[in-house]
């Protein structure tokens, strides 16, 4: 598959993959994901995209408190 972003080649993954749905952020673990060789754009299966949909319309998850870095982008 080529990258929608910059053409590049995308290369199958596994791994951990995050995803905002209505501003809310999750972060999916051990899942396959597609993953741009340039530019680093993350793409996921149609398929495991709709099995992740479902699992978090259905609540099929966790909550983890976990620490993650936060910068303010004020800067320009």
């Amino acid at each position: 598959m080529k990258c929608a972003t910059c053409h590049a080649n995308m290369i199958l993954k596994k791994g951990e993959f995050d995803l905002r749905i209505k501003g809310r952020l999750y972060l999916v673990r051990n899942t396959s994901y597609e993953e741009c060789s340039s530019c680093g754009e993350k793409v996921l299966s149609p398929d495991v995209s709709q099995r992740l949909y479902e699992k978090i319309q259905n609540g099929q998850f966790k909550k983890e408190n976990i620490s993650i870095s936060v910068l303010d982008g004020a800067y320009s």
